[in-house]
């Protein structure tokens, strides 16, 4: 077959960009390796550390990465193309380009006369990684690629062949991604080339959906997602602006092909092949991520796309050492003795498949089947790329679907929806927020419900002139948290004032807050519209916008996409109270009982919080928790009594007669309470303080810092922490004015020991482990475990150890 013959460069054992090549490789008697279920974090920057290593080491100081023998055929012609590939995977690693081991490759590069189309593209994509002093050369190697376009072919060749009608799908789709990034920084391509270009990819999509690589035979993984890659940026380019206006109409033919293009993935997606044809596999694998983040789907079909060929790549290329924590690179795939060679190819495209596909997502479009909730298909995808220029860091956007795991949705600190047509789980636009709602549309509102209460924040923007979606959505926060009010945002409010002063004409806003945090922010201006055109500026909209997005992730401070928390052990359920919570498979030592304290006031603003709680209690100091949500003057009456009573508010309190007596009689039979104001922005925990003074006068010395406790030390509790110097979040150390690392609990001492415990800083949403700005309280490991030497100091005076 000449047409797979002739793809020296990319698609054979001899070239770089076969760039490409999987190698040999079984799965049968696998070493014990990492599963995409146990994937962490810290696997995948542990192997990012790992190749950056093993290819400084494979470095030639007179060939760089350029293989020893020059490829034969048309590959020859690619001179320089590894060494850009690996320069390139580096950068995105996280290398800098001014690094010793680094900078003599860079300005090889520089003065390198390339003659391949492979070697000029991936050399553009790195000089686009760089400061504006290389722009000169992005011009010149993006002039060198219209000078070699073929308008008849409707892309490139290996070589400058503007007259060609060769069609080649690889290297076409190196030769887009390279005018890609150089437009994106102000490089000028005519808007003819990419109709061409789209006109090409859309004569060429086979009747699955899917691409091949010159049009003959049946369609590949690879070649879908050059397909795939190629008409997402047309889209930009060429569709953009139609779509912002709303329209009935199914879409473009550019639209269409991409629907039957994913559509093609969802069906056909392998994480440890590549579909279609089982070789390549590594080149593949930076398709399958460039059509990942472009598209921002984080499945394809059943596939988390990245963390299972994420745990596909560490297996074939790393061995993990869990003693040492630490990667090391095979030179054989698999570590097999028989395996082929891991080569540098293979480690460059997994570099890049591994640094970008972890850069943290900023935000999670949600898709809703059953209304408009894609109207404006580009939208989040700009608003994150202003984003990443913004905080001058590399930000990822993604879709999430309303029938997945609620906290499947917390990888990124805001969930975005947008649409012109009323939520589909309510009833009627005028539906009684209690009634009338049907009971199959209950279950996507308590998602979205149990995924606020984790610690998200939705974003909901009305499209269009009319307002069917505003009202829903504010039907939807009405119905899911009665006990809360919407409001119209003030001037003054965090979101036209946190970093991103927002001047002229604000875009007006609804919020809905529990008290501790915003959980919704609604708009009924159109952002929508705003984003979905290329060419960010720094107006209104996008302000706005970058102040929810920083609110939400605690001044940019995203977690990278695999880092996972605690989680209660329903990951779906409606909250259920008194049922134990136990998520481990060690039986737990010690059972208790925590009351969460009803009162007349804003009693449980976090309700998810210790559900979260429990589940780190049961796996860190084998302690299982019933938590029992009871009135706060009954409490004294509870048999047997409870272990540990939390009362928690925001605002001043003023306790009822029977809640003092509650709280006296409670704490004279032994118990221990605590008292806290989540958020750490209320005077609630003031008023509990004045109230419990008068409350012990004749029984407990005054409120005392407990610096000394064993809650503090640790002391005679087993598995306790010592927490002489806890961690504040990020605002509480701006309203304290210093870099304060003291415990701030204070108590009453009755018979000797701490039984009345007070918490002005926030407790609860530090337990959930979520960025928020504008809590001020300790950070997440802080206030876990201060809050399980309070459990164990409880359980103690107890007589249970």
């Amino acid at each position: 077959m000449r047409a797979n013959a002739s793809c020296r460069w990319v698609h054979t054992h001899a070239s770089i960009a076969a760039l490409a090549v999987g190698g040999w490789w079984s799965s049968a008697g696998a070493q014990e390796s990492i599963t995409a279920e146990s994937l962490t974090d810290e696997h995948v920057q542990k192997t990012i550390d790992a190749i950056v290593q093993e290819l400084y080491t494979r470095k030639s100081p007179d060939r760089f990465w350029e293989p020893k023998t020059p490829p034969r055929g048309e590959s020859i012609k690619q001179g320089g193309g590894y060494t850009a590939l690996t320069v390139l995977a580096l950068l995105y690693a996280g290398q800098s380009y001014q690094d010793s081991r680094l900078r003599d490759a860079v300005a090889y590069l520089e003065q390198l006369a390339m003659q391949g189309t492979y070697a000029v593209a991936v050399r553009a994509n790195v000089w686009a990684m760089l400061p504006p002093k290389f722009n000169d050369l992005l011009i010149a190697d993006t002039q060198w690629l219209i000078d070699g376009f073929s308008e008849r072919a409707g892309g490139w060749t290996y070589q400058q062949q503007p007259n060609s009608r060769r069609r080649d799908n690889s290297i076409t789709q190196y030769g887009a991604l390279a005018w890609w990034e150089a437009a994106k920084r102000g490089a000028r391509i005519e808007r003819r080339y990419w109709q061409i270009l789209e006109d090409r990819f859309l004569d060429m999509q086979q009747a699955d959906g899917g691409w091949n690589y010159t049009g003959d035979g049946p369609a590949t993984g690879s070649m879908t997602t050059a397909g795939l890659a190629t008409l997402f940026i047309t889209q930009d380019f060429l569709h953009a602006d139609a779509a912002v206006e709303l329209r009935s109409t199914s879409g473009s033919r550019n639209e269409l092909a991409i629907a039957r293009g994913l559509q093609w993935m969802q069906q056909n997606f392998s994480p440890t092949e590549n579909p279609g044809r089982d070789q390549h596999f590594f080149y593949y694998l930076y398709g399958v991520e460039r059509v990942g983040l472009a598209s921002g789907y984080k499945y394809f079909g059943p596939h988390d796309w990245y963390r299972q060929a994420a745990a596909e790549l560490l297996r074939r290329l790393c061995r993990w050492d869990p003693a040492k924590r630490m990667m090391t690179v095979h030179q054989k795939m698999g570590g097999k003795s028989r395996g082929a060679k891991v080569r540098v190819r293979h480690l460059a495209f997994g570099l890049l498949f591994l640094s970008r596909g972890r850069v943290p997502v900023a935000i999670n479009k949600l898709h809703v089947p059953g209304m408009a909730w894609n109207n404006r298909p580009r939208d989040v995808a700009n608003l994150s790329r202003w984003l990443t220029e913004k905080t001058e860091t590399a930000l990822n956007w993604q879709i999430v679907r309303i029938d997945t795991d609620p906290q499947d949705w917390l990888d990124a600190p805001v969930l975005y929806l947008a649409s012109h047509e009323r939520l589909p789980w309510l009833s009627g636009p005028e539906a009684n927020a209690h009634h009338d709602v049907q009971e199959d549309r209950i279950e996507p509102l308590e998602k979205l419900k149990r995924y606020l209460d984790l610690g998200g924040l939705l974003f909901a923007v009305n499209e269009g002139p009319a307002r069917a979606f505003a009202k829903s959505i504010e039907q939807a926060g009405k119905q899911m948290y009665p006990q809360y009010d919407w409001r119209t945002l003030p001037n003054d409010h965090w979101a036209y004032t946190i970093l991103l002063p927002v001047g002229g004409k604000r875009p007006a806003l609804r919020g809905l807050s529990n008290g501790v945090r915003e959980l919704i922010i609604a708009s009924r201006t159109d952002f929508s519209r705003r984003f979905q055109v290329r060419g960010a500026k720094d107006d209104s909209a996008y302000l706005t916008a970058g102040n929810i997005y920083f609110y939400a992730s605690e001044m940019n401070r995203p977690r990278p996409r695999l880092a996972r928390h605690f989680l209660s052990p329903s990951r779906f359920s409606r909250e259920r109270v008194g049922v134990r919570v136990q998520t481990n498979n060690q039986q737990p030592t010690i059972r208790i009982s925590i009351v969460r304290a009803q009162h007349q006031g804003n009693w449980k603003p976090e309700p998810q919080a210790l559900p979260v709680f429990a589940t780190f209690l049961a796996q860190q100091r084998q302690i299982n928790v019933n938590i029992i949500d009871h009135l706060l003057s009954e409490i004294h009456q509870l048999t047997p009594r409870p272990t540990l009573v939390i009362v928690n508010g925001i605002d001043a309190h003023d306790f009822t007669a029977e809640q003092q007596t509650a709280i006296g009689a409670y704490v004279e039979a032994g118990g221990v309470i605590l008292f806290e104001t989540p958020g750490g922005r209320g005077d609630f925990t003031l008023s509990a303080e004045q109230t419990c003074t008068e409350i012990f006068r004749a029984l407990a010395e005054p409120i005392l810092p407990l610096l000394h406790s064993r809650i503090i030390t640790g002391n005679d509790l087993p598995g306790a922490k010592r927490l002489s110097r806890l961690d504040y979040r990020p605002f509480a150390l701006e309203v304290f004015a210093a870099r304060e690392t003291t415990p701030r609990l204070r108590g009453m001492l009755i018979d000797g020991q701490p039984r009345v415990l007070f918490s002005r800083q926030d407790i609860s949403h530090g337990l959930l482990d979520q960025p928020c700005w504008d809590i001020a309280g300790y950070t997440t490991d802080s206030a876990r475990n201060l809050l399980a030497n309070i459990v164990q100091h409880a359980i103690s005076l107890s007589g249970r150890y």
